[in-house]
């Protein structure tokens, strides 16, 4: 059975999409059949593993738009051996005529599509927005990646309250897998008293290890590769591997 999993939080730069593209790729690398969908129209997922969202004849939004387009012909296989399914700028225009009735539209247009794959990894945009919605209508498990520093805490407890709110009214099984800390810098009291308050406050969805700062991760990104193959042993590549380890082997629902 196909695991559909968006990666969201409601503040940009806190490594969502990092986590997101070496998740995938992660994942891939343990066997895994994967596709990364890119719901974000700045395309930066798009971006991250080395695609020019405007070089490509089909993406994500033209399963908005037009009916004429299906999903395997807008799929994108990389070199990597990662299949993905790409944004593009004018998702953005798209999304803004979107209504509250299409909220379910994503699932519509994946389901066709599952059986080829294990695992589904959902990109979401850094804000409140029908495309995100759509992602947690769709998903049965969300990761939330929170950056180590106090207005990320504050998209944490934004991104919480958006998640129930879907899981209330549109996707009862929607399920919280784990909280990731990201771009931690582990020289500053900041990063631990803010780690330390959100292990306190959610004992149980707080991962066991964290992805620390390091330029290595933009580095990868001007590449066009995930971490994890550009730098193999950096202690990111190490940290979102055991997360994908950790989210093969993990059958039980935290929530």
């Amino acid at each position: 059975m196909t695991r559909k999993i968006a990666i969201t939080l409601r503040k940009g730069g806190s490594g969502k999409t990092t986590t997101a593209v070496n998740l995938a790729a992660g994942l891939r690398q343990l066997g895994q059949r994967v596709l990364l969908v890119d719901l974000d129209p700045q395309a930066n997922a798009t971006l991250a593993v080395g695609i020019n969202p405007l070089a490509l004849p089909y993406n994500i939004n033209h399963l908005f738009t037009s009916i004429d387009v299906r999903p395997r012909d807008a799929i994108h296989h990389l070199p990597t051996d990662l299949d993905l399914l790409p944004s593009h700028p004018d998702l953005g225009v798209t999304e803004t005529s979107m209504k509250a009735s299409q909220v379910g539209v994503l699932r519509g247009m994946l389901q066709a599509i599952e059986d080829d794959y294990d695992f589904i990894i959902l990109d979401t945009p850094p804000s409140e927005s029908f495309l995100a919605i759509n992602a947690l209508a769709y998903a049965d498990e969300v990761i939330i990646p929170l950056q180590a520093h106090y207005l990320a805490v504050h998209g944490l407890e934004q991104a919480m309250e958006q998640i129930e709110n879907v899981r209330q009214g549109l996707n009862p099984s929607l399920r919280i897998s784990g909280i990731l800390p990201t771009m931690v810098n582990q020289r500053t009291n900041i990063a631990r008293m803010i780690l330390d308050d959100v292990r306190e406050k959610y004992p149980t969805l707080v991962y066991p290890f964290q992805i620390d700062f390091s330029i290595k991760h933009a580095e990868a990104s001007l590449a066009g590769l995930p971490v994890v193959l550009f730098e193999p042993n950096s202690t990111g590549a190490q940290a979102y591997r055991k997360l994908a380890e950790t989210v093969l082997h993990d059958k039980q629902a935290r929530t």
